[in-house]
């Protein structure tokens, strides 16, 4: 019988769950990965996992400033989507198996903007990218036997739906900000329909990474994508501030940008929703 998993794989984190001896279980696994294998000589005994997709060469590598941009709409069909879940499916401490993964795309993806129907063309794009074949040196990977796709966003509003009493014409606007996208739709009643959906791929909490990874360039600090998204949320955090900027007598002034930036996000967020007022 295969294991079945819930995985929103989403651009900056692959947050995964599953049922196990009927208690949920769920990690939370960041993306970064890079070009190439790195060897484990160095490495006191740590895992490795250098990948293999094709004839292309991939390795999970925390801190490299060289870790390639998951941040862009492409992210959902490519290499590092498969990368990212199938690393995934490793933190989960579980011994690899046969596995069904319920996964997402963004709703403007998975929906057509103009009618809001399903575009199956799409959504059979993600399932096939991550049905294709992947290796794992000196180790073993979990076998995916099949892909359901499902809307980010949307469906984390149904239980909060089914237990507010709303009727048939109650209206509820969600809104995902992800990495990449700002996702937004209406939906009616207790999840009846979907009536509008809208999709901008140029805001997302990407703005503020990009931003914090040259701030932490600037301070000859390792700017790596994980560490740039670290330092966000945890910038109230001094001691942590202080071990991942090495030149001090920038942290205000790099704690300052931060907080310009996520208001400058939020301010962007607040302008695309009075679309749906």
């Amino acid at each position: 019988m295969c294991k079945k998993f819930a995985i929103d794989d989403g651009s900056t984190n692959v947050k995964i769950s599953w049922i196990e001896n009927g208690t949920l279980k769920t990690v939370v696994s960041p993306n970064s990965f890079r070009k190439d294998w790195k060897s484990a000589a160095l490495l006191r005994g740590q895992a490795v996992h250098n990948y293999t997709i094709g004839t292309t060469k991939y390795t999970y590598d925390a801190t490299s400033d060289k870790a390639l941009s998951t941040t862009h709409i492409d992210y959902q069909y490519d290499d590092l989507n498969l990368l990212a879940v199938h690393h995934a499916l490793l933190q989960t401490g579980l011994t690899p198996c046969d596995v069904e993964v319920v996964v997402t795309l963004p709703i403007t993806q998975f929906y057509n903007p103009d009618d809001c129907q399903r575009n199956e063309e799409r959504i059979e794009a993600k399932r096939q990218n991550l049905m294709r074949e992947i290796t794992l040196n000196k180790g073993q990977l979990f076998r995916i036997v099949d892909v359901q796709v499902m809307p980010e966003s949307l469906p984390a509003a149904l239980s909060h739906l089914l237990n507010s009493n709303v009727n048939e014409f109650t209206k509820s606007l969600v809104i995902d900000c992800g990495g990449t996208t700002l996702d937004m739709g209406v939906v009616i009643g207790e999840f009846d329909d979907v009536s509008a959906i809208y999709g901008n791929n140029e805001i997302g909490v990407a703005m503020v990474t990009d931003a914090t990874r040259k701030l932490l360039a600037a301070a000859d600090s390792d700017s790596s994508y994980l560490v740039a998204n670290e330092l966000i949320k945890r910038r109230h955090d001094l001691d942590f501030v202080k071990s991942v900027i090495n030149d001090e007598s920038r942290i205000d002034e790099i704690l300052e940008k931060i907080a310009i930036k996520i208001q400058e996000l939020g301010d962007q967020v607040a302008y695309e929703a009075r679309k749906f007022a």
